[in-house]
């Protein structure tokens, strides 16, 4: 397997970085493209892997008959697009074979596909029941009500109302269970509305009735989940200043949270006209708690830095993390071990991260391993600040949402060399 040396001189950075476009905007925007009767045009697409990989899904799909050998759409890795496939193939006439790849056989995917046979689809587990592949076929749906448990994954909730448009009587969702990633839902409904769809909701309670899309342009803001890893650099930096471009305070995304998580953690947040100034401060905090039920994309980045500061910390709404490319709580436990601190649950839903002796010695030849994970990569790269050096395997696991972050981290003075 491929590995990486990440090496920084010193712990001083300056420069400007534009980040990747939102994947998570993107994503809607392609789905109602989709959907859409119209022609649209999305401005500022991401390049991210999992972006491309829904445009080729979703321009390979055609409605056709739902007899004979099913139509095989292979979603990899990618759980976002998993997840939009199985409703939007649920409604587009035919047989289809959803699959994807070893990780994502073991992603459950069963609250989604018991909403959608309430809804009349016939859809069977090929494998394992309640998780990929699946054998959809495709009809058109005419709604109803459906009752969906909102602990697993907000993405089930916004396959549901991303396809409730076209339903001739309409859908209600009614929620149960912790919500979590709430904002994601609230993105959801926010791009809807831009294209002219009106979503009726209470905190546990969706209504759409039948509507069409209208004919608009999207543009597509920066990915606020992307500039996590460069408010970890300046935490862990000496002295930092980057002016990150195209950043907006006032943004779609729940991950825009970064600058009040980070002001504790020594990163100040400046916003102008065209983007924002990032600078290293103070330390306010030498423990940090923090409830990532509506950002837990952002965990990895913020746990990471509080291990390299040298800080402990009380951590809830991490569940999600259990089942996404990998069990990023197990893994970042078995990462961030070297360097002397744990990382477990201590009651249900509350994880400590706590200092438990000294980190390993030569961290330097140490090679911290990634596991198909491009957050888990992206979160450990920042600490060659601590260790000076840094060996890191699998570095192309990044082009699933930032395919140009080695390059970026380049340009403020890293160097990075194959092995």
């Amino acid at each position: 397997m491929e590995r990486i040396i990440i090496k920084k001189n010193n712990r001083n950075l300056v420069g400007e970085i534009k980040l990747p476009s939102s994947k998570s905007e993107s994503n809607r925007a392609l789905m109602i493209k989709a959907l859409c009767d119209e022609n649209i045009t999305i401005h500022n697409l991401s390049q991210a892997e999992d972006t491309q990989l829904l445009n080729r899904c979703l321009r390979y799909i055609e409605p056709c008959s739902a007899s004979g050998i099913p139509v095989i759409i292979d979603a990899k890795n990618a759980g976002t697009v998993f997840r939009f496939l199985t409703a939007y193939l649920a409604i587009i006439p035919g047989k289809w074979l959803l699959t994807g790849s070893e990780r994502m056989q073991q992603r459950p995917i069963n609250q989604l596909v018991e909403s959608l046979k309430t809804l009349g689809v016939e859809i069977k587990y090929t494998g394992k029941q309640g998780y990929p592949p699946l054998l959809i076929s495709g009809r058109n749906m005419k709604g109803g009500i459906v009752n969906l448990d909102a602990s697993v994954s907000s993405q089930f909730i916004t396959a549901l109302l991303l396809i409730s448009p076209l339903m001739p009587d309409g859908l209600e969702i009614n929620l149960k269970g912790t919500i979590i990633s709430r904002p994601y839902v609230a993105m959801t409904i926010s791009i809807m509305k831009h294209f002219g769809i009106i979503v009726d909701h209470t905190e546990r309670q969706f209504k759409v009735g039948q509507q069409s899309f209208t004919h608009d342009d999207f543009d597509v803001d920066s990915d606020w989940s992307a500039a996590s890893y460069w408010y970890e650099i300046i935490a862990l930096s000496d002295k930092a200043e980057i002016f990150i471009s195209g950043l907006k305070k006032e943004s779609l995304q729940g991950d825009r949270v970064l600058p009040e998580i980070f002001n504790l953690l020594g990163v100040s947040t400046e916003f102008t006209s065209t983007g924002a100034i990032l600078k290293k401060v103070k330390l306010e905090t030498n423990y940090l708690e923090y409830d990532f039920i509506d950002c837990p994309d952002l965990a990895q980045a913020v746990i990471s830095t509080c291990v390299g500061l040298d800080i402990e910390g009380s951590f809830r709404g991490l569940q999600s993390l259990l089942i996404k490319e990998t069990d990023r709580v197990a893994k970042l436990n078995d990462e961030l071990s070297v360097f002397g601190f744990s990382f477990s649950e201590s009651e249900k839903n509350n994880w400590i991260l706590k200092r438990t002796g000294s980190a390993m010695t030569e961290l330097n030849k140490h090679t911290f391993k990634t596991y198909d994970d491009h957050r888990m990569a992206m979160a450990l790269a920042p600490l060659a600040l601590k260790t000076n050096t840094l060996i890191l395997e699998d570095p192309d696991v990044v082009i699933k949402s930032y395919p140009g972050f080695w390059e970026d981290l380049k340009t403020v003075g890293f160097k990075i060399e194959n092995i």
